[in-house]
């Protein structure tokens, strides 16, 4: 598959759109938070052009450039988490004739899923800083672009609650319980977070 950065948006949609398992849903979640954080780099940089010394350039100077490394960041997930999804449904088709096939298979299927939880908690945790940024530039950045940071929250929350399911799909396949606790506990932190950041109501 080509990847999500050297495609157009209507090339990677097509992708999307194909009857192919990738990439699936934890793909477009960590493009969406992508969008996300494009616009909380876009209004920082926007205010910054307005008021390139005023009291909040500090702030909104940080939060662009931490969109800009999470554009890059999330667009790496997108592809991420197309190939671990893909190596996930390799490993169901493994056989599964024998006792030993099966156990080779359970172990493959294992750790497939470890690496198809991962890759969206990550998304999840990259999409909640997104949203804590543009909550923080609320009121802080132009006032013109109130808007744009209201659909970056939104889009962030979108994308950080689709990347959760995500996480959550994948641990009833994996064999080692504190592995499964962990990303579990890990993935109702960063809700917790999401949530402060970007409330249902945002």
């Amino acid at each position: 598959m080509e990847k999500p950065a050297d495609q157009s948006l209507a090339s990677y949609l097509a992708s999307l759109a194909a009857p192919t398992p990738a990439p699936g849903g934890g793909s477009a979640a960590a493009v969406a938070a992508g969008m996300a954080a494009a616009l909380v780099e876009m209004v920082a940089g926007l205010s910054l052009a307005k008021q390139p010394d005023g009291g909040d350039a500090a702030q909104q100077q940080g939060a662009r450039d931490r969109a800009a490394a999470a554009r890059v960041t999330l667009l790496q997930y997108a592809e991420d988490d197309a190939a671990a999804y893909t190596a996930f449904i390799e490993a169901l088709r493994l056989p599964k004739n024998t006792n030993d096939e099966r156990e080779v298979r359970t172990v493959a299927i294992s750790a497939a899923a470890v690496r198809a939880a991962e890759v969206p908690l990550q998304t999840l945790q990259v999409a909640t800083a997104i949203a804590n940024d543009a909550a923080a530039l609320t009121d802080r950045s132009l006032a013109s672009a109130a808007s744009d940071l209201e659909v970056a929250r939104r889009f962030a929350r979108a994308a950080g609650r689709s990347a959760a399911d995500n996480v959550e799909a994948n641990l009833p396949y994996i064999e080692e319980a504190e592995t499964r606790a962990r990303l579990a506990q890990r993935t109702v932190a960063a809700l917790a977070d999401l949530d402060r950041a970007a409330p249902p109501s945002a």
